[in-house]
């Protein structure tokens, strides 16, 4: 086992040190520390080794330490330490330690007795400078601010190694760039969320520490280390990228608590000022204020739920990135909690010319599609223009009607706008009617009994909606016609409804929009 001078001058262990130069052989394998008689002396010594010499054996600014750079690179020695001169260094020194690689280190007092006590037990056992380490990771990490990008600064710093985050496809988005170069593990960042190593054909070893939340939770991110093979330090590095990953997930519960906190305040000011849409009170209206929302003016508002089996969980924090995808679209929305979704509006000085209400519903559908996922479907319902408080209260209240129209429809991204004296508003309000939806899921109870997966219900729905054409049936749920004709004969067999007449063709097409409507989760 072996430690080297750079990760000794990282911890700490030599205070107020100056790198003269020689950074390149920093990484030179750490034998011993010798005090240091004579530049000549310095070719006898062995590999490895790390001299120190006192003021008045050998100067930084005299010849002689030209003279021990070069007998120390012929020996191979791990570096020297000096005192630092009342005068610069001459330049020829330090061009002549980078060449060579031999590091000068300067001190502003030099102690050999004191220098070599401090410096030779973390070379004779370098799992001290382990322990060490782990401790200066520690008290660091509690002293930085919590972002990723000065986790990522102190791990480095502190660890004296190249340190990078990156995403779940070895993507550097923070700290070394050539760590992610020499990533090649893209399987195993995918499969396995545990801390692993790989050894790569430079001599390096990449260390790989997840950042997950919970033991299962998925990993988006991990923390690379880079060091060279056999560094003795590679348990302790190992370990400190684990403290690391800790302190990085106490910042990710951190920002979820901050960012549901503000919500559920943003949530219990809309329900303030829709209470007093008349006349908000003083402290309502300031509340608001300062939350930068505009109560005068034009609201057009838009009710966004998660349309997906009840019981499944949804991201918490999809409504950040529904924000994105707005944004990516124009649309600059601040999401606020509702019972069955989330609400936002926007707001305009004069009102809004009509003829832009399609236009709109196609940017929030396109918005809704980029963030949809195969497991999930959104929608949305759009209100109309009102003026002030008042006026935002009822565009809600459309928003949300419309958004239980778009629920009921089995496609993707489902946008509905509903006029004030609308067939559409009719069908909203039968549908939230809890005794009609009761009776309507009695008349399908014989489907979803035999087919508790509800490919029944969903195939009567979509032939119904696609005016009894068989052929498109299959076309739109992606089947063979003969697998919707034998559904349909089975439908017909459970179900007590004649599909042949218009009155029990509608009670039945109606039904199962109901039905779509119950397997849309409440927000």
């Amino acid at each position: 086992m072996w430690i080297s001078l750079g990760q000794l001058l990282a911890l700490g262990l030599l205070p107020g040190h100056e790198l003269l130069g020689g950074a390149e052989g920093l990484d030179t394998p750490l034998r011993a520390v010798l005090p240091g008689t004579s530049a000549r002396q310095v070719g006898d010594l062995g590999p490895g080794t790390l001299v120190v010499f006192e003021p008045g054996r050998l100067d930084a600014i005299d010849p002689g330490t030209d003279l021990a750079i070069r007998f120390g690179s012929r020996a191979e020695i791990a570096g020297l330490v000096l005192q630092r001169p009342p005068t610069p260094v001459p330049l020829a020194t330090r061009l002549l330690a980078d060449k060579l690689g031999v590091p000068v280190i300067l001190l502003d007092r030099v102690d050999t007795a004191a220098v070599i006590a401090a410096v030779d037990p973390h070379v004779r056992r370098p799992e001290v400078a382990g322990a060490r380490q782990l401790n200066d990771v520690a008290n660091r990490l509690r002293a930085a601010r919590q972002h990723p990008d000065d986790l990522v600064r102190v791990l480095a710093a502190t660890l004296n190694c190249p340190v990078a985050l990156v995403d779940g496809e070895g993507r550097v988005v923070g700290g070394d760039e050539a760590t992610g170069e020499a990533l090649t593990a893209l399987e195993q960042l995918r499969h396995r969320p545990l801390p692993f190593h790989l050894d790569t054909g430079e001599r390096q070893r990449l260390l790989l520490q997840p950042l997950v939340l919970t033991q299962d939770g998925p990993a988006n991110l991990w923390l690379v280390a880079r060091l060279p093979s056999g560094s003795p330090l590679t348990d302790s590095t190992r370990n400190a990228l684990g403290i690391g990953a800790w302190a990085f997930t106490a910042y990710l519960a951190t920002e979820a608590l901050t960012a549901e906190r503000a919500s559920s305040q943003r949530a219990l000011l809309l329900t303030e000022i829709l209470e007093h849409a008349d006349a908000p009170p003083r402290r309502t209206v300031e509340r608001a204020t300062a939350a930068g929302w505009r109560l005068s003016g034009w609201h057009t508002a838009v009710h966004v739920a998660l349309n997906q089996p009840s019981g499944r969980p949804r991201p918490h924090d999809l409504a950040t990135r529904i924000e994105q995808a707005l944004a990516h679209h124009g649309v600059r929305a601040s999401l606020v909690e509702r019972p069955e979704g989330w609400a936002f509006w926007l707001t305009s000085d004069t009102e809004p010319d009509p003829s832009g209400g399609p236009a709109f519903a196609r940017t929030i559908r396109r918005a809704l599609l980029g963030e949809e996922r195969a497991e999930r479907r959104l929608c949305a319902g759009i209100g109309h223009p009102y003026l002030g408080t008042a006026g935002l209260k009822a565009s809600l209240h459309e928003a949300n009607q419309a958004c239980v129209l778009a629920r009921t429809q089995d496609v993707a991204g489902a946008v509905e706008h509903i006029d004030a004296m609308s067939v559409k508003r009719l069908l909203s309000g039968w549908y939230g009617s809890g005794p009609l939806r009761e009776a309507a899921t009695g008349l399908l109870e014989p489907l979803t009994a035999a087919d508790p997966g509800g490919e029944l219900v969903r195939t009567l729905g979509c032939y119904l909606d696609h005016e009894s054409s068989a052929t498109t049936t299959a076309i739109v749920l992606g089947v063979h016609r003969n697998t919707v004709l034998h559904r349909l004969e089975r439908i017909k067999t459970l179900l007590d409804v004649d599909l042949s007449r218009p009155d029990e063709r509608l009670v039945a097409h109606l039904a199962t929009r109901v039905a779509r409507l119950g397997d849309g989760a409440a927000g």
